[in-house]
């Protein structure tokens, strides 16, 4: 492919050579157009200046001295390198190897074991990788350290050891065994993963109560022996062959059935919840007829008068499974009359004359029930203890005297009841009064004379108490530019102006205007377009334009830059590329056209 584009080139050099009259008869000697000092009749390339020598050779890429056959060379140079006059690399992409030789046996891990021969081997000066004699046979030739056969077992389980025939394996360095077999043979158990080997015991504990008796004897197992066999000794188990029953227990009789008996304990092989009819585990019943109790239990408290609340009492009393109703274990003193079912609650309260519910004077403690007695309250601040709509001290911080909810600032503090009179507050509420003896009037405003009636004031300014508008004859706004002209109230700045009314605009110096809702013709604030010439109606744009003299359409360089309207001018053209302006029959150059084609072609 190398070849064929040097052709190529030398070829075009050769045709441009024609055309400009260099060629073998024009008397400048031998060609050499790759000027390497070789005629381009003995050069092989005379478009590369690096080579001009034919050969037979080959690629020679990993510099062993022996080319690709895949890859002749047929021109070189003096300097030209990676190429070789011998054929026939077995490894072109291998400095190392060369040449092939038959006969061998593969040794690729050298440790002298070879696999399957005789091969025909690629080796280089030396026949490593392989050897010229069969060697033991060689199960991974990968791997040095491993050449010979091993056994493994098929461990269905997964248990780590396997049992059954046995298969060979290649044991090569860190690669396990086959899927599904071990190393180690003699499972107990083949489809059990959690046991593979026998163990002996001297213990069984058949029910798995945790209790045992002695049994010697082996059994399949994993790690450890499994559950119900051990090799020491756990408590004697007296019935093995019942989980409930393990050691014997007490039991006493029970004539009355509360679970608890009387007299001397008896030993049953039983379970802790077993009992025979009319036994029981538990002794030291305290009333042996009397199925509702059977053991003695302290109290603190006791309640008398039934009501649910104690005094303190402490003693014993002979019950069942929790004290008998009007006894308890723990410290209580919630009743102050124990006596009577209707009072046991102490109450620390204060006279309510008024009955507002709040009292005054000094603190007394009365007995009652669940609310506070009649004529009494639990809080003594009352401030007029005589009237039932006022009975607390509250401040307040704004007044509005003529109830315009608008407020001035005055703390102080009075007597009232849940909240503060009408005309008080303890915050502002709608906004601060500026007179608050007129309920008309209660907002300042900032306000301007509005001589001419347009909405928009001018000259100072004047603060009026209002209702919250602005009143007639005056303004919030003071910035009316002409305050004797309705029609004008505000101050805008032109900066584009249509002298020649054609809609376009041009920019002007900015002009101030005191106007109304418009700006008067012919000015406006934002541009329109960009007029280039605002005297003239009929010219508002520019454009660049080429000269025409040949009418055909198409103008000729150069252009020019024109202020024009609509349509274009007479003589000019948008187009500029017409190759003869005084033609009107040519607008484009054939000649070059012809040359640009023929430089193509080459």
């Amino acid at each position: 492919m190398k070849t064929r584009v040097r052709m190529m080139r030398a070829w075009v050099w050769l045709a441009l050579g024609f055309q400009l009259g260099c060629g073998v008869g024009g008397g400048l000697g031998p060609r050499d157009l790759d000027d390497d000092g070789h005629p381009a009749e003995l050069d092989c390339d005379d478009a590369d200046p690096t080579v001009w020598r034919s050969v037979t050779g080959y690629v020679d890429s990993d510099g062993d001295g022996v080319g690709d056959a895949d890859g002749p060379v047929t021109c070189v140079g003096d300097t030209t390198k990676g190429w070789a006059r011998e054929a026939g690399d077995c490894a072109p992409g291998d400095a190392t190897r060369w040449r092939s030789v038959p006969g061998l046996y593969p040794d690729a891990d050298g440790d002298g074991a070879t696999g399957k021969g005789p091969v025909t081997g690629c080796v280089g000066a030396t026949l490593a990788g392989y050897q010229e004699q069969p060697g033991e046979p060689d199960c991974d030739d990968r791997d040095a350290a491993v050449s010979a056969l091993s056994e493994v077992w098929a461990d269905t389980d997964g248990d780590g050891v396997g049992a059954g025939m046995a298969i060979d394996w290649c044991p090569s360095r860190g690669r396990p065994p086959p899927t599904g077999y071990a190393l180690t043979s003699g499972d107990c158990a083949p489809g059990d993963t959690g046991r593979w080997r026998m163990l002996p015991f001297t213990h069984r504990d058949e029910d798995g109560d945790g209790f045992a008796v002695a049994m010697e004897g082996t059994v399949c197992s994993g790690e450890q022996l499994p559950p119900g066999y051990d090799t020491v000794s756990d408590p004697e188990d007296c019935d093995d062959r019942n989980a409930n029953r393990t050691v014997r227990v007490q039991r006493w009789l029970d004539p009355d059935g509360d679970g608890y008996g009387e007299g001397a304990p008896v030993l049953r092989c039983v379970g802790p919840g077993e009992s025979a009819p009319g036994e029981t585990f538990q002794g030291g019943d305290c009333a042996p007829g009397d199925d509702t109790r059977w053991r003695s239990l302290d109290y603190a408290s006791r309640d008398e008068d039934g009501d649910g609340r104690f005094s303190r009492s402490a003693g014993a009393v002979c019950s069942g499974f929790w004290l008998p109703q009007g006894y308890s274990s723990a410290e209580r003193d919630d009743d102050c009359d124990d006596a009577n079912a209707a009072r046991f609650q102490a109450w620390s309260v204060y006279a309510d004359e008024d009955g507002d519910r709040v009292g005054s004077g000094a603190a007394s403690t009365v007995c009652a029930g669940t609310t506070v007695p009649a004529g009494y309250s639990t809080q003594a601040t009352d401030c007029a203890p005589h009237d039932a709509t006022a009975w607390r001290m509250l401040g307040f911080t704004h007044r509005d005297t003529d109830g315009d909810t608008y407020t001035v600032a005055q703390s102080g503090e009075l007597c009232a009841g849940t909240a503060l009179p009408a005309g008080y507050a303890a915050q502002p509420l709608s906004g601060e009064d500026c007179d608050d003896s007129n309920a008309a009037a209660f907002r300042n405003m900032t306000a301007y004379a509005d001589t001419d009636g347009d909405g928009v004031g001018a000259g100072p300014s004047t603060v009026l108490c209002t209702n919250g508008q602005v009143p007639t004859a005056w303004s919030a706004s003071g910035t009316d530019c002409d305050a004797q002209d309705a029609t004008r109230w505000q101050n805008l700045a032109a900066a584009h102006a249509d002298h020649d009314g054609d809609g376009f605009t041009a920019p002007i110096p900015a002009q101030l205007f005191c106007i109304g809702k418009t700006m008067p013709l012919p000015y406006f604030i934002k541009a329109v377009g960009n007029d280039c010439d605002d005297a003239d109606v009929a010219r508002y744009r520019w454009t660049y334009l080429y000269r025409d003299q040949d009418a055909d359409g198409i103008g000729a360089t150069p252009r020019e830059m024109m202020c024009i309207g609509a349509s274009a001018v007479a003589g000019w053209s948008r187009y500029g590329d017409d190759a003869d302006d005084n033609d009107t029959a040519v607008q484009t150059d054939e000649a070059m056209d012809e040359e640009l084609s023929l430089i193509l072609d080459l």
